[in-house]
Order: C-alpha cells, then sequence, then structure tokens
C-alpha cells in the first residue's frame, strides 16, 4: 500500500536509547506512544550501521503487524533514495545518526538496494509461524513431518474434523468400542453437538498432554488421583461410612431434638428428615446424604444460619451442626468427586482417541496447523544433536533478533526465541567481532489473547531469562519504558490514569509490585470522555419497533436504536473534532464490541437505517449476512423448485421485492404449491426471473450461475446493495471465491456446491485499517493497532461474570494442561477447582485489560454506554467496565448532565480543558455529475468471439472404407506404416550406398524391429521407393520432410503435417504417404477421405504461399503407385473438410 512520504520525528529519550543497534533492550511500551517507531527506527539504524539485511529477524504476532512493519521499513528505504540531501540529513538526523558526514548520506541511499539483492530475499519481517514453517520446510523429516507439507485451511480444517469425527464414529460401531461410543454420548449430551466438536477440536491442540494421561482405560483413575477420591466404588464406600458405627448417630439424636424440641414448621421438617434418614439401612442412607445435609447446609452447601429464628439456639448445637456439616459434606464431595471423575474422563478419553486419529489424518494429508509449527519446532530444536545442528545452521545467519507485542507471546514461543538467541551470550556464538542483540517491546497492559493459550507472566520470566544469560556474558540489558502518548488527548489519558489507580495494577495482573507511570499526552489538545446512561430493559422506547428481531431482548434493541440516532445527530450536526478543526466524519467513528454478536449486527442495521454509511462488522461468517442468504436461497430454489420455504426467503429478497403482505396474499390458503399459486397470480416479471433461475441450473458452473444473477436481467448486485447497504458487497464477493473455490475441487454442480458450503464455514475477514468512509464496527481484540478520532465501547454493562470460557485448563501432569470443559459449581472438587479458580482469575484481570486496550484506542473522543437485561434490575454489574468508568469519571469530577436522546449523561473534559482550536473551513465535496444512463449499461454483454478449433486434415471426412476391424494383423499394418514413414523422413539425406545398412540399423536399434526378415522386408521396400529415378523430385535435397503447416482457411484453422513438401519459385508441392498394403487401382478408388484431406492441405499451403499454384499427390507404398490429384478433383472436395465431425485418431 502506497502511503505518503512523512518526515521522520526526532528519537528522544527511551526512545532513542531504545533504537541503539548495539543494546539489548527489553521495552515496555503503553498503548500509543510510538513502539512501531522505535521498533522500525532501530531496523534503519541497524542497516546503517552495517548489519547484513539477511542478518535481522523480526518476529510479530500477527501478519498485518509484519505487514506494516515491512511497509514502513520498505517505504522508507525507497524513500531515501530519491530525497534531497537536505531532507535526507533531516532524516538520519532524527535517527541520531552522523547526518553530516557524506559517507552516511551516500550509504543510507545504497539500503533500499542491499535490502533487495540481501540474501534469503532481504528482512526477514514475519509471524513466529511463519518463521517456523520457512525453518520445518528445511528439516521435513527431521521434524517428522510430510515434505512439502502446508498450513490447513479455515474451511478445510472444519471439513477434515468432520470427516475424522465421523470416521472415528464408524470405526468404534464396527469394532465394538462402545466404551468410546458412550464417552462420546456423554460428551454431546452434556455439551451439545456444536460445543462437544469444539471441545474436542482444544483436545488436538494439546496432544503430548493427551498422551501423557497414557491409556484409556486408566485416565479415570488418573482423575480420581487428583482429586483425591479412592479407586473402587464410591457408593459402597458413602454406604459403609453411614453405618451406625461410622457416623455420629448420637450427634444426629441431638440435632433431632433440638429442632423437635424447638417445634416450628421447618424444625419439625429438619427432625422428620434425620428420622426417615435414621430408618433406612445402608443404601437408602447413602442416597438420602443429599437431603440430610440440607438441615445443616443451604442448597450450594454453605452452612445454615445458626441465629436465633434460624435455628434451635440450644447450648453447643451450632458446633454440632458443623461437626455433621463436615462429616456429611465431606462424604458428597467423594461422591461429587468420582462423578467429575467419570464426567471429565470421558471427555478426555473421547478427546485423546479424536486427537490421536486427527493428527494422523493431517499428516496423511501433508497438513499442519498454527499449534503445531510452535510445538514442532520446539522439539526440533530441542532434540539432541539434531536440535544442535538445526540451531548451529540458524545461528550462522541471524544476529539480530527483535519481537514485537512480546506480551502476547506465549512460552513455546519464548521458547523458540530462547532457542534461537541461546549463543549470543556464550562460547564461539558470542563472536568477537561480532555485536549481536535481542530487542524486544510490550506492555502488560495489553496482553489480552489468553484464550490462545498467551501468558503475560510468560514475558517476565523471559525477561529474567535474558537478563540472566546478559550478566553471565558481562553485558547488560537495558530495561526502558515508553510512557507519552502520541495518540490521544490528555482528557482520555487522565480517565485511563484514574482508572488504574482505582483498580490497583494487581487487579490488571501486572503484580502489587508493579509501578504504572502516568501516561502523557505529546499532542495536547482537547478531548471529551462521555458516558451514556444504559438503557434498561423496563424502559420502553414506542420509537423502537421491534418488527422482526423480537427475538432479541428490548433493551438491545433499543440501545441500538438510540446509538444510531445519536451518530445521525453528531453527523448532521457537524459535532467538531476540537483537534483537527473539523466536523465528524462517518469514518472517524470506530464501535467497539467485547465480542462479536447479535448487538454488533443490530448497530450496523440501524445505521444504515439511519443512513450511516457503516463498513459492517470487520469479521462474521459467510453464511450469515442477508445478501449470502438470499443468493444460496435462488441456487437452492434452482434445483428445488418445489420447496415452499425457500422460494418464499426469495420472494421476499431484494432479489425480487415481494413484501410479506404480497408473500401473504399468494400464499395463504393456496391449494397447491407456492410455486404453482405464483404461476397463477399472472405476475410475468417474476414467472420471467424464476424461470430464468430454472433454465440455468443444470448448465452453468454455480460461479456463472451466481454472476448472472447478481450482472444479469434480475440486476442482483444493485438490488442487493440497494436494500443491504454496501457493507454486502464483501460477503458478496466471497460467495463469489467461495464457488471458484469449490470449482476447484470439484465437479461444478449447483447442488454439490450448496452441499459443499453448507457442510464447511467460511469467515470473512474485512481489513480494519483498509480506507473507508464509513463507521467501522469490531471487538476489542480486531481493533489492536488501530485507533480512531471517536471511539465507542458499546457494551461495556456487560458482566463477565455471565459469559465464562467454555473450558479450562488442568494441569495434570508435565506435558502441559488437558483441556476439560467447565463443571458447574457443585461439581467442583480438588485440584480442578483450584485451577478453575486460578482460570477465573486470569480472565477477570484480562478482563480490565481488555478495557485499557478500548479505551485507549481513542484519539479525542471516548464514549461509553451499554444495554442492562432484566438480571442487572437497572443497575450496571459491579465487575463491569461501565460500573468502573463511572467511578473513575466520579472521581475526576464528572457530573451528570441532562441529554435529549439518553436522559442522562457524564462529561468529562480534561482537569485542565484546553482551548478548542479554530473550525477549518468544512470539506466541500463537489456534487458528482449527474450522468445519463448509456443504453448499453443494462443489456448482456455480446457474447466473445471464439477462434476455431484447429482442423487436422488427417481427419477429414467419413471413412467409409469397408476395410476390416483393427485386429493383431490391422495394428501390425498400423506399426509397418509408421517405420516406413520414419525410413523416408530419414533416407533421403543418407548416401544411396548405404542406405542399406544405415536402414537395417535404424530398424533394429531405434526403431525395435528384431525380425531380420521382417527389417529387410521394411528397408527392401523403403530403399525401392526412395531410389525410384521417378520420385527423384519428391525425395531430393529441397523437399521438406514431415513438414508442419498451419492457416485460416474460411474462417477456419487447419493445422496439420505434410510428409512432403517442395516449394520452388514457379509452384508448390505437396506429396502424403499411405501405407495401406492395398492400393487403389485408379484415381476413382481413392477414397475419398484421402483426396479431402489433400484439398484441406491444398487450401492451407496455398493461404502461406499466395499466388503460387499448389499441387497435390498422394504416394501409395504398397505398389509404389503414385497418384496426381487434378484442380478439378481438389476443388470438388474443398467443401467437404469443414462439415462432418473430426475424427480424433489418424488415418492412412
Amino acid at each position: 500500500m502506497a502511503h505518503r512520504f512523512t518526515p521522520l520525528i526526532p528519537l528522544k529519550g527511551d526512545q532513542l536509547r531504545a533504537s541503539d543497534p548495539d543494546e539489548l533492550v527489553w521495552l515496555s511500551a503503553s498503548a500509543g506512544t510510538g513502539k512501531t517507531h522505535v521498533l522500525t527506527a532501530r531496523v534503519l539504524r541497524l542497516l546503517l550501521s552495517g548489519v547484513d539485511p539477511a542478518a535481522i529477524l523480526c518476529l510479530t504476532f500477527t501478519k498485518a503487524g509484519a505487514a506494516e512493519m515491512a511497509d514502513r521499513i520498505h517505504g522508507r528505504l525507497a524513500a531515501w533514495v530519491r530525497l534531497d540531501d537536505a531532507k535526507l540529513r533531516k532524516e538520519l538526523y532524527a535517527l541520531d545518526e552522523p547526518h553530516l558526514e557524506d559517507s552516511t548520506v551516500a550509504k543510507a541511499r545504497t539500503l533500499f538496494a542491499r535490502v533487495l539483492e540481501a540474501a534469503g530475499g532481504g528482512l526477514r519481517i514475519q509471524t513466529i509461524h511463519a518463521f517456523c514453517q520457512t525453518l520445518l520446510a528445511g528439516f521435513p523429516a527431521e521434524a517428522g513431518l510430510t515434505p512439502g507439507f502446508r498450513p490447513i485451511e479455515g474451511r478445510e480444517e472444519g471439513a477434515l474434523a468432520r470427516r475424522v469425527l465421523a470416521e472415528m464414529l464408524v470405526a468404534a460401531e464396527r469394532e465394538g468400542d462402545l466404551g468410546l461410543i458412550r464417552d462420546v454420548q456423554t460428551l454431546s449430551r452434556r455439551l451439545g453437538e456444536g460445543a462437544a466438536e469444539a471441545y474436542l477440536m482444544e483436545c488436538t491442540r494439546a496432544p503430548d498432554a493427551l498422551a501423557e494421561l497414557g491409556a484409556r482405560s486408566g485416565i479415570e483413575a488418573r482423575l480420581r488421583a487428583a482429586l483425591d477420591v479412592p479407586v473402587g466404588d464410591v457408593e459402597e464406600a458413602i454406604a459403609a461410612a453411614c453405618a451406625d458405627d461410622q457416623f455420629d448417630v448420637d450427634a444426629l439424636f441431638e440435632i433431632s431434638e433440638a429442632n423437635g424440641n424447638w417445634g416450628t414448621k421447618t424444625a419439625l421438617a429438619r427432625a422428620d428428615r434425620i428420622a426417615a434418614w435414621l430408618a433406612g439401612d445402608l443404601p437408602a442412607r447413602a442416597a438420602g446424604l443429599t437431603e440430610l445435609h440440607q438441615v445443616w447446609a443451604k442448597a450450594d452447601g454453605e452452612p445454615r444460619s445458626f441465629a436465633k429464628g434460624q435455628a434451635p439456639q440450644t447450648p453447643g448445637y451450632a458446633e454440632t451442626a458443623m461437626l455433621l456439616h463436615a462429616w456429611c459434606g465431606g462424604l458428597l464431595r467423594l461422591r461429587a468427586g468420582a462423578a467429575l471423575a467419570a464426567l471429565v474422563g470421558a471427555g478426555l478419553r473421547a478427546g485423546q482417541t479424536y486427537a490421536l486419529l486427527y493428527a494422523a489424518a493431517k499428516r496423511r494429508a501433508g497438513l499442519v496447523d498454527f499449534d503445531d509449527l510452535i510445538r514442532t519446532t520446539v522439539k526440533l530444536l530441542t532434540t539432541d544433536g539434531m536440535g544442535d545442528w538445526v540451531r548451529y545452521k540458524l545461528d550462522r545467519q541471524t544476529d539480530h533478533i527483535l519481537v514485537d507485542e512480546a506480551q502476547d507471546t506465549n512460552t513455546d514461543q519464548w521458547t523458540i526465541v530462547a532457542m534461537l538467541a541461546g549463543e549470543y551470550f556464550a562460547g564461539e556464538g558470542a563472536r568477537p567481532n561480532v555485536r549481536r542483540t535481542i530487542f524486544t517491546v510490550g506492555d502488560f497492559k495489553q496482553a489480552i489473547f489468553g484464550f490462545q493459550g498467551t501468558n503475560p507472566q510468560a514475558f517476565a520470566a523471559a525477561r529474567l531469562h535474558f537478563e540472566r544469560h546478559a550478566v553471565a556474558a558481562e553485558r547488560k540489558i537495558l530495561a526502558l519504558s515508553l510512557d507519552q502518548s502520541f495518540r490521544s488527548t490528555p482528557p482520555v489519558l487522565e480517565l485511563v490514569d484514574r482508572l488504574i489507580g482505582d483498580l490497583g495494577a494487581d487487579t490488571l495482573g501486572l503484580g502489587p509490585d508493579h509501578v504504572t507511570e502516568r501516561h502523557a499526552s505529546f499532542k495536547g489538545g482537547p478531548g471529551t470522555v462521555t458516558l451514556l446512561r444504559p438503557h434498561s430493559a423496563d424502559e420502553g422506547d414506542p420509537a423502537d419497533d421491534a418488527g422482526e428481531e423480537s427475538w432479541v431482548d428490548d433493551a438491545t434493541r433499543a440501545f441500538a436504536t438510540r446509538l444510531a440516532r445519536q451518530i445521525r445527530e453528531w453527523l448532521d450536526e457537524g459535532l467538531m473534532l476540537e483537534s483537527r478543526g473539523r466536523a465528524l466524519r462517518p469514518e472517524d467513528i470506530l464501535i467497539l464490541v467485547r465480542k462479536r454478536g447479535t448487538l454488533a449486527s443490530l448497530i450496523v442495521a440501524r445505521l444504515h437505517a439511519e443512513g450511516v454509511a457503516v463498513a459492517g462488522v470487520d469479521r462474521l461468517r459467510l453464511d450469515a449476512p442477508l445478501a449470502v442468504r438470499d443468493l444460496l436461497a435462488a441456487a437452492r430454489f434452482a434445483v428445488q423448485p418445489e420447496d415452499d420455504l425457500t422460494l418464499a426467503s426469495l420472494l421476499v429478497s431484494p432479489l425480487f421485492g415481494w413484501s410479506q403482505q404480497a408473500l401473504y396474499d399468494v400464499g395463504f390458503g393456496r391449494a397447491g404449491s407456492l410455486r404453482q399459486a405464483v404461476r397463477e397470480t399472472g405476475d410475468a416479471a417474476t414467472q420471467a426471473g424464476l424461470s430464468d433461475l430454472l433454465a440455468r441450473a443444470d448448465y452453468e458452473t454455480p460461479f456463472r450461475f451466481l454472476d448472472h444473477i447478481l450482472t444479469g436481467p434480475l440486476d442482483g448486485q444493485r438490488r442487493l446493495v440497494g436494500r443491504l447497504g454496501e457493507e454486502a458487497r464483501d460477503p458478496i464477493q466471497e460467495l463469489l471465491g467461495a464457488a471458484l473455490a469449490f470449482e476447484d475441487e470439484a465437479t461444478p454442480t449447483l447442488q454439490g456446491f450448496l452441499d459443499w458450503f453448507d457442510r464447511g464455514e467460511v469467515t470473512i475477514t474485512r481489513d480494519p485499517s483498509a480506507p473507508s468512509d464509513a463507521v467501522r464496527v469490531m471487538t476489542v481484540h480486531g481493533s489492536k493497532g488501530l485507533q480512531a478520532p471517536m471511539v465507542i465501547l458499546a457494551d461495556a454493562t456487560t458482566d463477565p461474570e455471565l459469559a465464562p470460557r467454555r473450558s479450562i485448563k488442568w494441569a495434570l501432569g508435565e506435558a502441559g494442561p488437558v483441556p476439560v470443559f467447565r463443571p458447574r459449581k457443585a461439581e467442583l472438587a480438588g485440584s480442578l477447582a483450584d485451577d478453575m479458580a486460578s482460570e477465573a482469575q486470569r480472565e477477570r484481570e484480562e478482563h480490565w485489560r481488555l478495557l485499557y486496550v478500548a479505551m485507549t484506542r481513542a484519539e479525542e473522543r471516548l464514549v461509553i454506554g451499554g444495554a442492562l437485561g432484566v438480571r442487572a434490575k437497572g443497575v450496571p454489574p459491579e465487575r463491569s467496565w461501565y460500573a468502573a468508568i463511572g467511578q473513575a469519571m466520579a472521581g475526576l469530577g464528572a457530573t451528570p448532565v441532562v441529554d435529549a436522546i439518553w436522559g442522562e449523561a457524564h462529561h468529562h473534559r480534561g482537569t485542565e480543558p484546553a482551548a478548542a482550536r479554530k473550525a477549518a473551513a468544512p470539506r466541500v465535496r463537489p456534487a458528482p455529475p449527474v450522468l445519463a444512463e448509456p443504453g448499453w449499461l443494462r443489456r448482456a454483454a455480446p457474447e466473445e468471439a471464439r477462434p476455431p478449433r484447429p482442423l487436422a486434415p488427417s481427419s477429414i471426412g467419413l471413412d467409409a472404407v469397408s476395410d476390416p476391424p483393427p485386429v493383431a494383423a490391422m495394428r501390425a499394418a498400423a506399426e509397418r506404416g509408421r517405420l516406413l514413414h520414419a525410413l523416408f523422413e530419414r533416407l533421403p539425406a543418407v548416401a544411396p550406398g548405404t542406405r542399406m545398412a544405415a536402414a537395417d540399423r535404424w530398424l533394429a536399434q531405434s526403431g525395435g524391429v528384431a525380425d531380420p526378415v521382417e527389417r529387410t522386408a521394411l528397408l527392401t521396400s523403403a530403399c525401392r521407393i526412395v531410389d525410384d529415378p521417378g520420385f527423384a523430385e519428391i525425395f531430393g535435397p529441397d523437399a521438406l520432410a514431415e513438414a508442419p503447416i498451419a492457416a485460416v482457411v474460411d474462417g477456419v484453422v487447419v493445422a496439420g503435417t505434410v510428409d512432403r513438401l517442395l516449394v520452388r519459385p514457379d509452384g508448390v508441392r505437396i506429396v502424403d504417404f499411405k501405407t495401406a498394403r492395398r492400393v487403389p487401382g485408379g484415381i476413382d478408388a481413392v477414397p475419398r477421405h484421402h483426396i479431402e484431406q489433400m484439398a484441406a492441405y491444398v487450401a492451407a499451403v496455398g493461404v502461406v504461399f499466395p499466388g503460387r499454384p499448389v499441387s497435390a499427390a498422394l504416394l501409395y507404398t504398397g505398389g509404389p503407385t503414385l497418384f496426381e490429384l487434378s484442380p478439378e478433383l481438389l476443388a470438388a472436395h474443398k467443401q467437404a473438410f469443414v462439415a462432418p465431425e473430426q475424427k480424433q485418431q489418424p488415418v492412412g
């Protein structure tokens, strides 16, 4: 992407120190502080210091990050080539390089060429996964991979996952593996079909940890040990513990008597419960243990209150009840632990089997996923012997490593980096003539990808690792930080600092001793933070019609409506971006949500309804957009026209434009199918459109079918975009791309495409940084690295406790944690409860770090809002972003003001409000000229002329000669003809005296004729013809053998090979050999198709040599007899060669 050249901003302070190419640097960079600028500057300074571009390795977290960094560096170096000396010296000054030295200026101009010409493709700026793929491609066998492996694509991964699952279940049923079938059934009943499949896929990402569990039969026993549950029948153990000699029966009687004496209804019920339990046998007591426990425990298992009015006030009652609570609770926990081990064990057994089969399927197909790349690289680099060799090879080509977004690098990825840099500090790797460096940049506060296995603590551990090695090598790692924001104005940063101060660094997972520097704004200027009053479920909005969205809760729907109305008002009133001196535009607005879902889609729809340009959600499934559903409805109708529901969906789509009322009038009370009812309406346009779809269903590929809908008489592209907005364009193009992809994989039928599409899942990802004159809607995770003048946090009222992750990691061994679907609170026991609590704590910490990232996307205006569901009861949840921001705003002195749309809003414009800049003159865009629509615009494009298929003269005509069928003798005759043609081509150039010997030698060695008698017959026949004086002209030195010709005759391409072509100034002669043993008795007996073939040759040669007479003859070698073909005979047969179908086999 081309960018306008902007001069470098001079590096200062820690920016300058971090860019020093000789230093080891660990840089902490807060949001918007210019870390990419520093990273780019360091690479430029490395190049200026003489470092080979191929010795630099830059590792980033995302492909977009790698592309941005490469674009910045290459663009800067290319600009340096063209800059005048004065401007280039300013660039070098900004980098603190010796800008006054002519040699430095000259070197700077050569860097672009050096990078382009460097070994290995120049600078290596790539993601860690791309680096691993390149590395493993060089050592596939050593890594245990299939040579030529490739990363698996998203749709391909989904199809493979489903196929492996189906094969696993079929094999289990065939082989009688009932245990595996029960495990999968247990998993499906617990999670549901989709979530069960997702869990199994998660298991494929932990193959080593699952393999460490051992055989399937021993997994549950291992889980019981981890949960402190004994092996054996737990119910028998519980029943035994309920015996009178094991259970404190006296304590039970004491509790029963106290409740009986108390005499309340509740107390008497408790006494009856105890009596019923004591009256039962051991199995009954074990079964009634839960009911007994409710005498002294609440439903959640916690002890009841023993206060006055809640329990008998008999002395010692509380102590006795607590003893029984502990005893009974222990037995119930034992039961819960066994049940949990059985439940989790079923999932792990199924997951272990599935992971093995999935890995085998990937290997057979030569596929790897991202986890495979990292895991396999770690194994390769840590393998004794081979790992040493691979590291040695890498060490010789990499002297400088730069790691971007280091806080999102997980432990395995840090292991790879450590292996790459392991020789930088010791041994021969610490080369005395080379200053080898490592540079990392990250920010604890922006670690938000925990769901991908990253942990910010790995960032801290990596720093300690490299610091120890640096100290041992008598070097020092500079720990630097950047806190001056080049992005946000002071009011936004003041709120960020206040929020962090209120929450505390420990709440963000930064550690209790972490000191967070206050953010400083480089740009200054005015700004505003606005907290909108949340919309509650109990507030009605008469202006909001639920319509087809009645399934969405009222609060969410009303909030989306108000937000769209607010944005429309801001744009209409020209809300000033004071720091820029101009009015707000749609492209200035970035709407962020925590998760893609109903709210994001509603906001897009409401903005479109308000006439606000909106780009749509940043990522969505391809089968979700309405434009795609409408096009697929057309395809489904074409293959199944009697499906009433499909036809109804198609009719009310923009493609046909029926209203719901029109559909009701036609469809309600009909006697037959909807198609028949539509036909009876007499709507000619609808009938023509439907008939057109049906006529094309069996004859066009999916791509051509969809393209015809979009660009043909239905004018689908215009109709869909006109109704659904510009955001419909991307999904339409993606659907067309999917159709082309399908045609590359399978027979391109419409039914096949629909089946293929329904079985897969395609996700559309829009480039959020691409230029667009529209509002952007995306997740906070997707906004990483982006910024906007106005940022709106649209779901700040979400309660994080209500949407925990579906699975957790349980550390059971040394190979890593295994995935476990989230148990219910009552099911938790043992170490799993501890791991789940730790996981919940990490999720809460990431919840607050995600808020930091969201807030710091804003340049000047930050808006916070949301909807409150029924559970909230009109109050934002305690751990919601809204509640935390509300507290911080109050701490900054923000007070509520009346708002026409929201009822109430809080505004913070800074502790020291800056003066607004003078408004610049509004940008006036000239109205586009109104042009008359040209007549050809809506006409179908004319059919493109196709070049004719080349006509081979040897295949002209219908061979009506009654030769016998091709038995062995006929095949031998054909071989004889081939050999004679070859001899006729070779013998004329051989001296007459040696022709017989040369022919015999060629037939024996190249012709493959072993029989001397057969060779003699062939060479005698060939030499007799070549030596015949009557044929001297044909075989003379001026005649061309096997001459190819091609020409266009009457619009037909004629192409072939003539056996002999003699070109003279006064004419052209062509001769074709016929090696059949039977020779025609005269010219009238020559087969018709032979004459038609020669007529075609003559016509073609006449085009090639215009103005020269062309003569033709047929030489039948069986005579030999030469038949001259008169011009009149050829003319009579000339037209015949274009009429019949061409035959594919040569004749003669």
